[in-house]
Order: structure tokens, then sequence, then C-alpha cells
């Protein structure tokens, strides 16, 4: 009945994220997990693999390092997602409830244009965890009429779960929302065999990432554990309030007014198998809940809570579709609240993207020495600009012997140099190194190992955006002997200056180019 609907959805929605990831450059973490396929490992300092291989995959093995073939394999993995969508709404109730899922699924923010747009951790993640919840669901529905569970349900959860986990460690959370299901809804599947197999193949799968992290003194354990980890319970209202308003505005106010809304009359009006109702509860609420806890005390990403916004969407589809049973048919078939959702983000999306695009000069800080600091929009734009104007200065420079041709970039960040590697240095095949500590340069510390490395006395340029501004003579002065300024770039949007990009030559270097692996 709806699969004609279904498919215009998927592709109307696919052609505008296709034409979002094609015509804005790389965000900060976009750029650096480019940098995480230039050589895929088993984990990354700050996450599992899954996103260094959907980048992979989809751009032919960097063969295509274009922006949209990078962002391309969350755009087919949020089309995928539209159709578990429907799929999981028309399991828990009937095709109708799936319409509303689907279309919700594409209205969410976070679902649509975080995880499905920009590349990142999230975009793999949010497919697999659709994926193991819908098999999740099947095998208590299964349960709940006695019927026996077949073995290859259980297959699909433990490699779907596994799989989740390999993407972003709150994956977790799906296997610790049917952990609580069984323990207080139904404690007979913890006499099922298969039960164990499930748990015992997802932990086979994510084994590399425990691997990984004993080679490497728990670097990814002591970094999270650090950024959630509450060490003093001082309230921290305005990080709290901006968690709030950042869940509602990436997770679509309308959506989250369609989830609350079901909830407060999901005992009673929203018509739900008992059963299914506990595990969709059980796997949305303990991430959103304990997301909002900890951002009482420590600042958090609103997005970390969004798999469980997501899981929330089928009540809010299941309460929408009786809802509407309860209108006359004339009223047509797509209810108000979700037609305003789509349109709200389809108004968030292109006015996003006008306003990253043509929005004049900066709205960030005016002086010059930190023109364009805390503006955000210049993490999406002008580092194309800024390449386009630095590759032919420096083959000039090298012309002239103002430096060496393989003169290497140094910065002491991840960020921007990840922009500076894909935007610059990846041109002229020249290495950016990373010169730092190790909470400060993140996956750079391993880039270093397979990058030619600087020898004792070698000069290095250093490239200082504005709007990240430093002292290169005393953020390198235990690394080079001096720091001189060879070059500004200034650039320009809309005819007004954005910000200033300024050249730096380090001489000398003096040895060492990060901290060793040693996180306390």
């Amino acid at each position: 009945m709806y699969k004609k609907q279904l498919f215009y959805l998927v592709l109307i929605a696919g052609i505008v994220r296709l034409l979002a990831a094609g015509m804005l450059e790389l965000g900060n973490d976009e750029v650096y997990y480019y940098t995480y396929a230039l050589h895929l490992q088993s984990n990354y300092f700050d996450h599992p693999p899954g996103v260094a291989w959907l980048i992979k995959l989809f751009t032919l093995n960097l063969r295509l390092p274009q922006e949209v073939f990078i962002r391309l394999g969350s755009v087919v993995f949020a089309t995928v997602g539209t159709y578990i969508s429907f799929a999981l709404g028309k399991r828990i109730k009937n095709e109708q409830t799936g319409w509303y899922a689907a279309l919700l699924y594409n209205a969410s923010i976070y679902c649509g244009v975080i995880a499905g747009t920009f590349i990142l951790p999230d975009s793999p993640q949010v497919l697999f965890w659709l994926a193991g919840l819908y098999y999740m669901v099947t095998a208590v529905q299964y349960a709940t009429e006695n019927k026996k569970i077949p073995p290859a349900i259980w297959l699909a959860i433990g490699i779907l779960n596994g799989l989740c986990i390999m993407c972003k460690v709150h994956g977790v959370f799906l296997w610790g929302g049917f952990g609580l299901y069984v323990l207080f809804c139904n404690r007979r599947l913890l006499a099922n065999p298969w039960l164990y197999v499930a748990a015992l193949l997802t932990a086979v799968i994510i084994s590399p990432i425990i691997t990984w992290n004993i080679q490497n003194h728990f670097v990814t354990w002591n970094y999270h554990s650090n950024r959630v980890e509450v060490k003093q319970f001082a309230l921290d209202a305005d990080g709290f309030i901006q968690t709030i308003l950042g869940q509602l505005f990436y997770n679509n106010p309308l959506n989250v007014v369609a989830i609350v809304i079901a909830l407060v009359v999901l005992k009673k009006k929203v018509t739900l198998a008992k059963e299914v109702k506990q595990l969709l509860l059980l796997c949305g609420l303990p991430i959103i809940i304990i997301t909002t806890l900890v951002s009482l005390f420590k600042s958090v990403l609103p997005h970390w809570s969004g798999p469980g916004f997501l899981t929330l969407l089928f009540v809010a589809a299941a309460w929408l579709d009786d809802k509407k049973a309860q209108e006359p048919v004339a009223s047509g078939r797509t209810p108000w609240l979700i037609k305003s959702s789509l349109i709200l983000i389809a108004v968030v999306m292109l006015g996003g993207i006008a306003f990253i695009r043509l929005l004049p000069g900066t709205i960030g800080s005016k002086e010059e020495a930190q023109y364009g600091e805390d503006d955000f929009t210049l993490d999406l734009y002008g580092w194309r600009q800024f390449g386009a104007d630095f590759i032919p200065w420096y083959q000039q420079q090298v012309q002239a012997g103002a430096f060496k041709a393989d003169t290497k970039i140094v910065c002491d960040k991840w960020f921007p140099a990840a922009h500076l590697d894909y935007y610059a240095a990846r041109t002229l095949h020249i290495p950016v190194v990373g010169v730092g500590e190790l909470n400060d340069l993140h996956h750079y510390v391993w880039l270093n190992e397979q990058r030619p490395t600087l020898q004792p006395n070698e000069n290095a340029l250093c490239i200082v955006p504005s709007n990240y501004p430093l002292q290169p003579d005393k953020i390198y002065e235990n690394s080079f002997t001096g720091a001189r300024l060879l070059h500004t770039f200034t650039q320009t949007r809309m005819g007004q200056t954005s910000r200033y990009f300024r050249v730096y030559l380090l001489t000398g270097f003096k040895g060492q180019e990060s901290t060793p692996l040693n996180i306390q």
C-alpha cells in the first residue's frame, strides 16, 4: 500500500541529502574521520573503526576523495534506514505506523542530517541500531506468542549489535536495553542458549576494540571516561540547558513533542503489545536519561542520546496511527504534526546551507588577531578557497627557494590539522605532522607513525587560521628554534573578510614530534 510513497520519500530525501553533501565543505569532525580512512585500524583514539570502513567503501578506497563521496555512505545508509524504519513500524503495529515511522525518521535532524548527510560514527551506527532493534522486536514477538525463536534471529541480533558497537561504543545501550527486558520482563529467555550465542558473537565482533585498547594503554577508555566521569557534584546549569535545547533541536522539536505525548498516554491510549512497549522503552530511555543526568555536572554532546530518541519515534508513530484512526477519512493520511516536522527539517537544511554559504563575512570576532573566532560556520566554509590560494603559493615559494619542495606542515591539534590535511597537503603530497600532546593530537599520534618524520634541524610550515588563534613562537618553543611569518591570506565570504590564514616558517626542529602514548 505504501510502496510508492516510500519510494518517493527516499528519492526526494536522498536527492536533497546528496546535494547538501556536495555543496558543503567537510566539518571539523568529518574531515578528521577522513584521516581514519587513510590508515585503517581496528580502533582509533576516539572511536571504533565503523566510520573509516564506510568512507573507504564509498570512496572506492579513497579513489574518489571529493566531499560528496566521503559523505555518500551516510546518504545511502539513511536511505536504507528509512526502509528499516518502515519495516519496524509495520512489524510492531501496521503499515501506516511504518509509514509514519519512516516520515519521522526523515524529519529527525539527528537521523536525516547529522547521521544521514554528514559523515560521522553515527552514520553507520544508526543503521545497525535500527536493524538490531528490528530483530530484537521480532525475537520478543516470537517469545510472546510462545513460538521458538529461530537461530537466525539470534545470530542477526549478535552480528548487528556487534557492528553497532564497532561504529560507536554507545551501541552497548542496545544490548543493555535488551538485557533489561530479559531480566525484568521475560526471564524465560535466560534459559535459551541462543541468547548467550548472540552475546558471544557480539563479543567476538568487538574484540578488536578491546585488543587495540590493551595494546594502547586503554587510551579510548580513558579519554571517554574523562569526558563523562563526574568527579565533583557541582551543578552546571548552562551545560544542562544547552543539552536539553540541543536534544530538542537535533531530534526535531515536533518529533520530541510527539514522543512526549506518546509516552504520557502510552499505558492507556497507544495500542502496542505490552512486550514491545517495554522493549522500546528500555532500549530508548536509558541513553537519554544518562546523557541528560551527566549534563547536570559535565559538558556533553546532545547527539549522544540520538539513538534513544530514534527508538522512541516508533512509540510516537504508533500513537499518531491511533490518533489518525479516530479522525474522518477525508482529513487525509499524514498528520499535521508530521507534515510540520518535515517542513521544519527542510527549512533547517536549506536555511543552514544558505546561511553558511551566503553569510557576509563572519558572525565571530572582528579583532584582527582572532578574526572569525567562535564562528561555527567557518568549520564548513572557506577551506576550499584557502586550498586554492595556498597550493599555488606553496609551489611558487618552492621555485623561489624560500623552502624545500617536501617541507611539511605541522599542527598541535587535530583541528585544524585535518582540514589542512584534506584541503591543502593532500594535493601537494606533503604530510601534516602532529607536534604536541596526545589529548590534543588524537589520531595524529598514530598518523605520525605512518608518515615521514621530522628530522633534527628540519624546517616546517605552520598555518594558523585566525578563528583558531595561537602564537607559534610560544606553542612550538620547545620543538623549534624559531618562527617567522611568511604570508597572510585574507579570506572573504560574499565580498567581506571572514578570517585570515597566517603561514609561518618554523626553523630548526629540536626532536620528538609528539608525547609518548601514556594517559594517566
